[in-house]
């Protein structure tokens, strides 16, 4: 071995904007480098079982490939449909089973953290998040996603860095 870390060995973080249709992914360096942007993406004429596994597969795939560390999520519960529930349910899963920690935040709290206002709409968030990432061609999911990781990186990162990484 001759010492060089490869991408694969580097720690990640991943956003997730869980949802049955379109989840967003963003993972991102400790040191907020992006790695990788994708949604994850299913169609309602599919099977509700398929479209779950499928979605459970592109996170396993993911977390395994990018050495994710820690996961982040909007806590969604009491306002989510079921169906991002159920999304929320197998990330859970997979966290449980693999021993990653997974942070949650409010809604509001993140959008707060972002624009300044914990009452912004989607509309609102792109700007924000194009000035804190830099200018990004991407989708509101993926946005969402990076939303949640700012927020991290504002509210947590200090206390647990040495601990994940």
């Amino acid at each position: 071995m001759n010492g060089d870390m490869n991408q694969n060995d580097i720690p990640t973080i991943m956003g997730i904007d869980a949802s049955l249709t379109n989840s967003g992914i963003a993972i991102t360096t400790f040191n907020k480098k992006i790695i990788i942007l994708q949604t994850i993406k299913t169609t309602s004429n599919t099977p509700v079982k398929e479209r779950i596994l499928f979605v459970h597969q592109e996170l396993e795939r993911l977390i395994e490939e990018f050495n994710v560390r820690l996961v982040l999520i909007e806590n969604n519960y009491t306002g989510g449909s079921k169906e991002v529930n159920w999304i929320i349910g197998v990330i859970y899963l997979i966290t449980a089973k693999r021993g990653l920690e997974i942070k949650t935040y409010p809604p509001s709290t993140i959008k707060k953290v972002v624009t300044g206002n914990g009452r912004a709409n989607k509309k609102e968030i792109k700007p924000s998040i194009n000035k804190i990432f830099g200018e990004l061609r991407t989708n509101e999911h993926i946005r969402d996603a990076l939303a949640i990781i700012h927020c991290y990186f504002l509210k947590e990162n200090d206390k647990n860095v040495d601990k994940l990484c």
